[in-house]
Formats: C-alpha cells, sequence, structure tokens
C-alpha cells in the first residue's frame, strides 16, 4: 500500500494542498476549525510529514548534538535529561554523545554530527576538540569548561559553592580539612574556594588528586588509603558527590560517628544521588536554570539573535562564561555551628 501523500490529506480533509502545508508549517492564519479538519485526515489516513523535506524547505534538520563525557555520571545525566527535554518542548531532536573524554572520539562525533547537518551543538566534554575547533559550522554553548574558546559557557558559580563548603566546616571547629578532587589545577574553580577558605582561616589546604579518567574502584582505594594513613582527619570537602559518597562509606565502615567524629561535604546535588542519601551535606547546582540558559542561548544563536562566539580571551571572567548560584544544603554530615568548640 502506497504512502499517503500531502495530496491525500488534502482531500480528505477537504481543503487545498497549500492550506495542508500552511497548517504543517504553521504559516498564516487558519481557523481552528481548518486544523482541526486537518490534523483529524491525517489520523485517518495515517499521514506523516517528510521530516528531511521540511528541513530542506526551512534550511533546518531540527537536531541538536550533545556531547558529554558520561551520562553514567549522575551530573551529565541530570543536565542532559533537562536539555533535551526543553529542546524537545521547542521542537527540537537531540542526538547523544557519549565521549569519555577522548579527543579522537570527540573528533569522529563532530565529524558525524557535522554530517548531520545539526542546527547547533552542546558539549560539557573537557578536550578542546569542540570548544577551540576552527570554523564550527554551527552554534555551540558549552557547559561547565575552563576554556569555552570564547563560547557561551554555563556553569555554577564553582568557586562561590566550594568557599562556602570550606568555611562550613571551619565554623564547626574542625582543622584538618582535605579535599578530594579530579584534577589539581589552578584553573580548579572548586580546589581555588576551598584553598581561599583554608588560608584565610589560617589552615593548611591538602589536596588529594584521583584522576578525571580512574576507575570508580581506583577512586575509591585511593580515598580509604589517604584517610587510612592519616588518622587525624576531620573533615572532607569532595568536589562531587561520589566521591563524597566514598569518604562517608570510608567512615561507616571504620566506625567513625558522622558528623561527631567526621564531617563530608559534597559538590553537584543532582536530584538521582539526594535520594539516595538525603542526609549527605553538598553543594547544590541550579540544574533546571543551567538547562534552561543552555537551551536559551542555544536557540537564540540559531535564530541568528545570539552571538555564536566572543573574541574574547576566555577565563573565569569572560563575558561568554554564565556563572549561576549554588546553594549550601548542610543535611546531617556536618556538625551544627552550635556545636562547635
Amino acid at each position: 500500500m502506497a504512502k499517503p501523500k500531502l495530496a491525500d490529506v488534502a482531500r480528505v480533509a477537504g481543503v487545498s494542498p497549500t492550506t495542508v502545508s500552511r497548517v504543517l508549517n504553521s504559516r498564516g492564519y487558519l481557523s481552528q476549525e481548518t486544523r482541526e479538519k486537518v490534523y483529524e485526515a491525517m489520523r485517518e489516513i495515517n499521514y506523516r510529514p517528510n521530516a528531511i523535506a521540511r528541513s530542506l524547505q526551512e534550511q533546518k534538520t531540527h537536531l541538536i548534538g550533545l556531547v558529554f563525557p558520561t551520562v553514567s555520571n549522575p551530573f551529565y545525566g541530570e543536565l542532559a535529561y533537562r536539555i533535551e527535554s526543553k529542546l524537545a518542548d521547542a521542537g527540537y531532536k537531540v542526538i547523544l554523545c557519549n565521549s569519555e573524554d577522548h579527543p579522537e572520539l570527540e573528533a569522529r562525533y563532530l565529524d558525524m554530527l557535522m554530517g548531520n547537518q545539526v542546527d547547533g551543538l552542546v558539549t560539557g566534554a573537557h578536550s578542546d576538540v569542540l570548544a577551540l575547533a576552527p570554523h564550527l559550522e554551527a552554534p555551540l554553548v558549552t557547559i561547565d569548561r575552563i576554556n569555552g574558546g570564547g563560547y557561551p559557557n554555563i556553569r555554577c558559580d564553582n568557586f562561590t559553592g566550594a568557599l562556602q563548603a570550606t568555611e562550613s566546616l571551619i565554623a564547626t571547629g574542625v582543622r584538618r580539612i582535605v579535599h578530594f578532587t579530579s584534577t589539581v589545577s589552578e584553573q580548579n574553580l572548586r580546589q581555588q574556594g576551598y584553598s581561599k577558605a583554608m588560608s584565610a582561616a589560617g589552615l593548611e589546604p591538602e589536596i588529594v588528586e584521583l584522576g578525571f579518567r580512574s576507575s570508580d574502584g581506583e577512586h575509591r582505594q585511593t580515598i580509604n588509603n589517604f584517610l587510612d594513613s592519616e588518622p587525624t582527619v576531620e573533615a572532607v570537602f569532595a568536589s562531587n558527590d561520589g566521591y563524597a559518597a566514598m569518604a562517608l562509606q570510608w567512615a561507616y565502615v571504620r566506625g567513625k560517628k558522622v558528623p561527631e567524629d567526621f564531617s563530608v561535604i559534597g559538590f553537584d546535588g543532582t536530584p538521582a544521588v539526594r535520594s539516595l542519601l538525603p542526609q549527605l551535606a553538598t553543594v547544590v547546582q541550579p540544574f533546571e536554570l543551567m538547562a534552561e540558559r543552555t537551551v536559551q542561548l542555544l536557540l537564540a544563536a540559531i535564530d541568528g539573535a545570539g552571538s555564536k562566539r566572543t573574541d574574547s580571551d576566555p577565563s573565569e571572567d569572560s563575558p561568554a562564561d554564565h556563572n549561576l548560584p549554588v546553594e549550601l544544603y548542610l543535611g546531617q554530615t556536618v556538625k551544627a555551628q552550635s556545636n562547635a568548640e
């Protein structure tokens, strides 16, 4: 049986093919009665618009490429879900690419996405393949990058979140606070916030690098080994909730009383982790606002109402950066300040 065509819809609805086309493309004024007749005819004969033909006509594919290290990470998974949902509301479909932070894989994904003529790109990948790609053929918005290449870069206020988390630990009376992070770097804003709070209190920062590409098993082993070898550590500020959960598990297994003997604060505060560990103190990122701002800027650039790229040197003070506010949730893994000695 031949596939129904636009002319068939027009015949069943009792309107002209031009009217059907106007309904499909939302062009011009048409009464609600006419629209309903066309939609009813489409359902009756099981007509589906030709997406390729429409994209050629509109010069848009209504496809967006998302490139993240891995959506198995709660942070990226939460953002991917919210961004995809908002893009769907705007009539866009998403091609999701898990790059595992391998530059070669990201380069192949970029070629594939450009081959599919995506209308825009969103990346949270840490390599420079996308953000610094010359002559990028589609608007780009980056997520939580140190170097966004001058493109709009959406991230939470990492520095302030880390500063407040560390200050809250110091205010309880603890003095030896260790920071677990993936990568030690002068551009690591969470590391900077932690270090500033410690130095301002006259305390020595202690930072343990766990490795971004190391496995969870390796992260857990490094955390356990360090804490076993340093029994005077009183508290941990972790750069993400995964590391915080590992430190918390170490304390429970070793018979430490939390928070009386040992305090822990994480970072991210995804709904998934908070539902599993509601007691965990953490810095909560504004996921809904981050997704909303990402989609807003991307669609503006696609429609020509926003800038694709700035000429400024990307840095923490770059006008391309959008630093969104965080919320400190103290849970039950940090002593109340009134109990500080």
